[in-house]
């Protein structure tokens, strides 16, 4: 009878002994391992989701632009003030200006309006000023991501003489207009005349590094960038 308790006590004994340190080791590297897969997948996917959100505050704020416009005569609101005459167009009126990718909530927006729409004559360019004027409304730029440090107003272009060139910070950054960003996979959101939305890319890693603060002269990040030619054909309003 004391070899069959013996016996059993050694069988449960063995049957619920702990981890080794060897299998312990070998079960936190399997889970290190699944973090380090899945931890680039699970960022990729929140930085896509906060994209997508942004995209939607655009196409909030851009069918309250349209919307503004039909309520006053079709004239459109001044990028100076967008944000307070937006305010009674749109709902979440705390939430739709700012974007989620951004780390802190500096500024009153996350969003410029370009100055094509509604603003003043600047570097040769007349902007519209009644919306049954704009022409190519599928390629006019309404709104895109900026610096909440910057102006509302959006304007990153400077005429030099014959040719177009990125317009540079001016200090302090609340009188910028330039205001360009890329805190979405290297690349900004935009909302045009037609209502429509879309992610864009910047291309030249000079823009990136302008964007980024590694090259200080403008001129330099300008001479044969795609990204400025095709920033040219979104706001300028005639051709």
């Amino acid at each position: 009878m004391g070899h069959a308790k013996r016996d059993a006590m050694s069988f449960l004994h063995s049957q619920f002994n702990g981890f080794t340190l060897v299998e312990l080791l070998v079960v936190i590297s399997i889970i290190s391992l699944m973090m380090s897969i899945l931890l680039p997948t699970l960022t990729h996917a929140q930085k896509q989701g906060e994209s997508l959100h942004c995209l939607a505050n655009q196409r909030q704020l851009t069918m309250g632009w349209i919307t503004y416009a039909t309520d006053h005569e079709n004239l459109l609101c001044d990028p100076e003030e967008f944000t307070s005459q937006l305010h009674p167009y749109v709902e979440d009126v705390k939430e739709v200006f700012l974007c989620k990718g951004l780390e802190t909530t500096q500024g009153e927006a996350s969003y410029g309006l370009s100055n094509t729409m509604g603003g003043k004559s600047r570097d040769t360019v007349k902007p519209f000023k009644v919306l049954q004027h704009v022409s190519n409304s599928s390629r006019m730029l309404v709104l895109v991501d900026i610096d909440p440090r910057a102006k509302c107003c959006f304007w990153p272009l400077v005429r030099n003489k014959d040719h177009w060139q990125w317009r540079a910070w001016s200090w302090p950054p609340s009188q910028s207009l330039q205001g360009m960003t890329a805190r979405h996979r290297n690349g900004c959101n935009m909302s045009f005349a037609d209502g429509h939305c879309e992610y864009n890319r910047w291309k030249d890693a000079r823009t990136l590094d302008l964007i980024k603060g590694h090259i200080a002269d403008p001129y330099e990040a300008s001479l044969n960038n795609s990204d400025l030619d095709k920033m040219v054909d979104h706001v300028m309003s005639s051709k």
